[in-house]
């Protein structure tokens, strides 16, 4: 059993009851893994976390992606579940190895954590857009000297209208920093994985993302967090 006395008092884990899924399981999305495993999350009955990944590790991950020289070759969503139960072996980890495309049943909490601006556009236009039992998208992009963390509603139509803003096509993000250029290093992916991981606590704590602040830009080089709130609809209850 893990033991969470040290942080239960600010994420207690037996509280949240939604289901989370991490798609990209590279450099980003192994550590947003490592990360929810430590905090008690992977409850069978009320937390469990789904893995997507159709890619394998390789030797040059060995410096920025959670993975360990017996894992190499192997298909990453294998490998990190494998590490996320050496942590916690009752948690409750599913894979798919495979790329998430089309109509994929997705509820609960969702961190998009792929290295493609396109691929970003694809999982909000094709899975998650109106999604109605996802209430949480946490997106990042990094590179060596920017952090960008996004959480927003995908149901709330202005919301994922501020999100789109922030998009750019993949030969336009070539020369936009944070926007997962081809530098990474390991600093930055633990300190964009911090933002997203504090997101996911504040909308376990508030309930929605209506009232968080929705896009968080950390600035490496200069040591500067900037941060949005976007705007929601008024909804008749």
């Amino acid at each position: 059993m893990l033991d969470i006395k040290r942080h239960k008092t600010v994420f207690d884990p037996t509280n949240f009851n939604m289901p989370l899924h991490i798609i990209g399981c590279g450099g980003m999305g192994s550590r947003v893994a490592e990360g929810l495993v430590r905090m008690g999350l992977g409850l069978e009955n009320k937390n469990p976390i789904a893995l997507y990944d159709h890619d394998a590790f390789a030797l040059h991950n060995l410096t920025n992606q959670w993975v360990s020289v017996p894992h190499l070759l192997k298909w990453k969503v294998d490998a990190v579940r494998a590490q996320m139960l050496e942590i916690n072996p009752q948690a409750s980890v599913i894979i798919h190895p495979e790329e998430v495309r089309g109509e994929m049943p997705m509820a609960g909490v969702v961190f998009i954590c792929v290295d493609s601006m396109d691929a970003r556009r694809v999982i909000i236009d094709e899975v998650l857009e109106d999604s109605d039992r996802v209430r949480c998208v946490i997106e990042t992009r990094m590179d060596a000297g920017v952090g960008i963390s996004h959480c927003f509603d995908p149901n709330e139509p202005n919301q994922l209208a501020c999100w789109r803003m922030y998009w750019h096509s993949d030969e336009e993000a070539d020369n936009m920093q944070g926007c997962g250029g081809a530098q990474s290093i390991i600093s930055a992916i633990y300190a964009t994985t911090a933002l997203a991981l504090k997101q996911l606590e504040q909308f376990a704590q508030k309930k929605s993302v209506a009232d968080m602040q929705n896009r968080v830009y950390f600035d490496f080089d200069e040591h500067h967090i900037r941060s949005e709130k976007w705007p929601v609809a008024w909804r008749i209850l």
